[in-house]
């Protein structure tokens, strides 16, 4: 059977930066990879096929400096771009140029690279000049576990008193993410409830903010998000750069109707009006909330929708998608 080396140093210190997009990414395709290949996790000796990286860091380079002297071959999945350091710390225009000279070294290593839009591997071929083949599959979304759970929303409401139409995120609370958007825009529609999941993982390097007290709910990490999406009514998602948008697709399944930010990354995917709602800036974000709010109909049309795309990207076809990919490599 097939070995597969997955690495990540997501996985590695996922109890101190807590969960994020890479990570999800990585331990959702490993469990499905399971079905065609033995899935080892950083494992640092020799016996294993090929390597899949799913990190970008010193420890994934140096395992793949090692695995390129054994000829093996070696995937990765780009879930970073140096527009992820983009609004994210301070400094964070000057990291970014740097991060760029570095990914651009890191992707040398890969025989191929798995892109998750076509606006991603826009990027890994133009900006960071990667000449080897890119191929296009979504990182997936388990549907079966993101289900919409009465008995979860209920208990969630329940233990964040959650009495009125919520409107929710979840993400690392960010610039890049629009967190700060999301507080002016909770200020605004003070009628309703706003729900931010997500740990604050640079306290130290990240701005402070005057924070809403009044109807936004900060609880942080949550164990079971499949009951943070079953208590929310309205997915705003106000980021200003994705990959692919893992947690759209996680809301999506769960049958939340999405508001997203006008982006690149979702063409072709998220199409306005139809699987989700797109605005601009903040004055779209509210009229676009309030208009789900009162128009019960629409909200159940595009969530129905949204479901429906989210089964298209299932994690069953991804990895399928991705062991065809092995395969290819093996065999050549």
């Amino acid at each position: 059977m097939l070995k597969v080396n997955f690495l990540s140093e997501f996985f590695i210190f996922r109890k101190n930066i807590g969960v994020n997009g890479a990570l999800i990414a990585t331990m959702t395709q490993a469990d499905e990879m399971k079905k065609y290949a033995t899935v080892l996790f950083n494992n640092y000796g020799k016996d294993y096929d090929l390597i899949h990286s799913h990190g970008c860091f010193p420890l994934t380079y140096h395992m793949m400096k090692k695995a390129t002297k054994l000829k093996k071959p070696i995937v990765i999945s780009a879930h970073q771009t140096h527009h992820d350091t983009d609004n994210t710390f301070i400094f964070s225009k000057q990291i970014s140029q740097l991060f760029k000279i570095y990914l651009m070294s890191y992707f040398k290593f890969a025989d191929i690279i798995i892109c998750p839009t076509e606006h991603s591997r826009r990027i890994v071929k133009d900006e960071l000049r990667f000449d080897k083949p890119i191929k296009l599959i979504s990182n997936g979304v388990n549907t079966q576990e993101f289900k919409h759970s009465i008995k979860k929303r209920t208990q969630f409401r329940k233990n964040y008193k959650l009495n009125n139409t919520t409107v929710m995120c979840v993400g690392m609370p960010i610039e890049r993410k629009g967190f700060y958007d999301f507080i002016e825009i909770s200020k605004e529609i003070n009628e309703y409830t706003f729900l931010w999941v997500g740990k604050r993982a640079f306290p130290l390097i990240q701005q402070n903010y005057n924070f809403n007290i009044n109807n936004l709910i900060m609880p942080g990490y949550v164990k079971d998000i499949t009951a943070a999406y079953s208590g929310g009514d309205i997915f705003c998602f106000p980021s200003y750069y994705e990959g692919e948008g893992i947690a759209i697709l996680e809301a999506m399944s769960c049958g939340l109707p999405v508001i997203i930010r006008d982006l690149p990354t979702y063409e072709g995917r998220l199409i306005d009006g139809k699987n989700c709602l797109k605005a601009r800036d903040n004055k779209e974000f509210i009229e676009k909330i309030y208009y789900l709010i009162n128009h019960p109909e629409e909200r159940k049309r595009i969530a129905k929708n949204g479901l429906n795309t989210a089964k298209k990207l299932d994690i069953k076809e991804t990895a399928k998608s991705i062991f065809e990919t092995y395969m290819e490599l093996i065999q050549n």
